[in-house]
């Protein structure tokens, strides 16, 4: 992609890129799941505790993408993107092929001052 005006085909084509990104995301989030008590040697109640450990932190993960997903796909139903959050600019094309998800445009995500 080049940083060409947005049409209206391109944008139902980032809709539905983000729609099938999160049920997705919401597969991979049900799909994470805990034990519970584990008998066993310490090794292997270390072992479990590292794989929950992991497991967490992929959740965590997971979730954050779901949530900027969701951010995403209501700026697109309402009509706001692409623009950028920050300063209005458009969010350039080639930004969004390399971050889906993006929200602001390049100039505002290399601000130190961005929130």
């Amino acid at each position: 992609m080049d940083d060409t005006a947005w049409t209206p085909a391109d944008l139902d084509r980032l809709h539905d890129a983000m729609t099938e990104e999160r049920s997705r995301l919401l597969e991979r989030v049900g799909d994470h799941h805990r034990s519970g008590p584990v008998s066993g040697d310490s090794a292997d109640r270390a072992e479990l505790g590292v794989e929950t450990e992991l497991d967490v932190l992929i959740e965590t993960q997971d979730r954050e993408l779901l949530r900027q997903v969701d951010i995403m796909l209501e700026r697109l139903e309402s009509g706001l993107y692409p623009v950028c959050v920050a300063c209005g600019a458009p969010v350039g094309r080639a930004r969004q092929e390399a971050f889906p998800r993006a929200t602001s445009c390049v100039d505002c995500a290399r601000s130190p001052r961005r929130s």
